[in-house]
């Protein structure tokens, strides 16, 4: 059996993945401070899953976190917990950096000490580019990132620490930059997510507002499809 370390398995889209892992047998840790993540979104996993699933509610920011993620002898390591909230990193930099950066280096140093053969990062498309010329798209690897957050600055650090730890240690690492990702169990509440923003407002039959002139693009991706990359990485 496949065991494997979910940080922010309890979230949207960390769930999802709980939920393939767990049916397909692996034996699963989840990480999770349950600041955005439920454990109502576990509750598919816990009923039909063949594997085993454990929960332990922890802040990735906190120094245990490494003895955690190494503790399970992962073979393979999902990193998905973050303070996501870009406006959140802008006005509390140095918190969105405690999680997001130092949580990253303390998820790395456990898997690196528990043996892990592979982490993957999920990193944010929408914000580790920043404002690129249209005339790039489609983005790929090779397209120059310039994010314009501090969010976006410590999504791409992330990426750049998992390259260190792959050339250094000799960790195996894939990030994702992952686009706009919708489906079920995504929280309409947020400052993102518009699908389920509008979704959660058309039902409660309140109007959907769309600022600017109307003609803004974004790309959009779906849950599923996320867990199958996630899988494949």
């Amino acid at each position: 059996d496949v065991r494997a370390v979910v940080t922010g398995g309890a979230g949207f889209i960390g769930s999802v993945l709980v939920d393939r892992l767990v049916a397909r047998g692996d034996d699963v840790l989840i990480i999770d401070d349950l600041s955005t993540g439920s454990t109502d979104n576990l509750a598919d996993a816990r009923a039909a899953g063949s594997g085993t699933m454990e929960l332990a509610v922890a802040d990735i920011g906190e120094t245990g976190t490494a003895e955690l993620v190494a503790g399970h002898r992962p073979d393979v390591v999902f990193h998905l917990a973050a303070q996501a909230d870009v406006r959140l990193s802008v006005d509390a930099p140095v918190s969105d950096a405690r999680t997001n950066v130092i949580g990253m280096l303390r998820v790395l140093d456990g898997a690196r000490a528990g043996g892990a053969r592979k982490l993957v990062f999920a990193s944010s498309g929408g914000t580790i580019y920043g404002e690129a010329d249209p005339a790039l798209l489609p983005f790929d690897e090779d397209t120059p990132q310039r994010p314009l957050s501090p969010y976006g600055v410590a999504k791409l650090a992330g990426g750049l620490y998992l390259d260190v730890y792959g050339a250094l240690h000799g960790l195996t690492g894939t990030t994702l930059a992952l686009a706009n990702v919708y489906g079920p169990r995504q929280d309409p509440h947020g400052e993102a997510g518009v699908v389920a923003i509008f979704a959660g407002r058309l039902l409660s039959g309140r109007p959907c507002t769309v600022f600017g002139t109307g003609d803004q693009t974004r790309d959009f991706v779906y849950v599923d499809d996320v867990a199958d990359a996630l899988l494949t990485a």
